[in-house]
């Protein structure tokens, strides 16, 4: 990703959570509804921890954190994005007061507010794909987690979701002109060269969509939906496939890879 790509990122796409929101709505409605919890057991925060979510996004784990994720957890929240940053802390601080401390900054994933060594646990969930330089920020994580602690990095496995993205091109007449995201395979590599030993946690998934309103509503809130026309093209092309189905299936995987410091 180049850096014009991650100030759109910043400045368009996830300046606030609405576009963010669309896409989760069909994950939400139509996935498995154990994301959090298998996440939550997978990493196993340990009771009073310091945690930095860097890219929090709109803060949905906290907000959602299952039970079995500790009350006392010092929550440190980091996004670019402004707005995410504001919907981040709210939704954190709406849960019930389960968090020992809430803190919610802007900040950069390379260039991390934090002191070195200063977090017991760092996440980066559907995140390093947006940056420019990521092995730059999986050095970021590494600094501010202290020695033993854990760095917890989620992607996309290669080919998630492609049924998406057929449609996508289907509809535009042409590949899109994005860079293929970072996959978990390529960021297994590098989180390999930054910290050695990495394990893999693998979730599987299948979305059977069955209201072209949700489906057309993640289509357009994708960059490619910003062209002139491309919006009646998507929706002429969510018509056209649910004209032979009652349901559009994706299918995707996501890993957690997990990293002593």
């Amino acid at each position: 990703m180049t850096d014009n790509e991650a100030h759109y990122l910043r400045e368009v796409q996830y300046r606030f959570p609405d576009r963010l929101e669309a896409r989760a709505v069909l994950h939400r409605r139509y996935g498995r509804d154990d994301w959090f919890a298998w996440l939550a057991e997978e990493i196993a925060f340990t009771p009073g921890s310091v945690v930095a979510d860097v890219g929090c996004g709109a803060g949905a784990l906290w907000r959602s954190a299952p039970r079995t994720v500790p009350d006392d957890l010092v929550l440190r929240l980091i996004d670019t994005s402004p707005g995410m940053v504001t919907a981040a802390e709210a939704a954190a601080r709406a849960a019930a007061g389960r968090w020992r401390d809430v803190e919610a900054v802007v900040g950069d994933a390379v260039a991390l507010p934090l002191a070195n060594g200063g977090v017991d646990t760092a996440l980066a969930i559907h995140m390093l794909y947006h940056l420019a330089d990521p092995a730059a920020g999986l050095a970021e994580l590494a600094r501010v987690t202290r020695p033993g602690g854990t760095v917890a990095v989620v992607l996309n496995r290669s080919g998630t979701m492609a049924e998406l993205s057929g449609l996508v091109e289907r509809a535009l007449g042409r590949p899109s002109a994005r860079p293929a995201p970072l996959s978990s395979e390529d960021g297994m590599a590098l989180m390999q060269e930054q910290f050695g030993e990495v394990e893999v946690r693998r979730y599987d998934d299948t979305l059977r969509v069955t209201d072209p309103v949700d489906l057309l509503g993640y289509l357009t809130s994708l960059p490619e939906a910003e062209t002139p026309g491309a919006v009646a093209r998507l929706a002429a092309a969510v018509d056209a496939a649910f004209g032979t189905t009652d349901a559009f299936i994706i299918t995707k995987t996501s890993d957690l890879l997990l990293a002593r410091r």
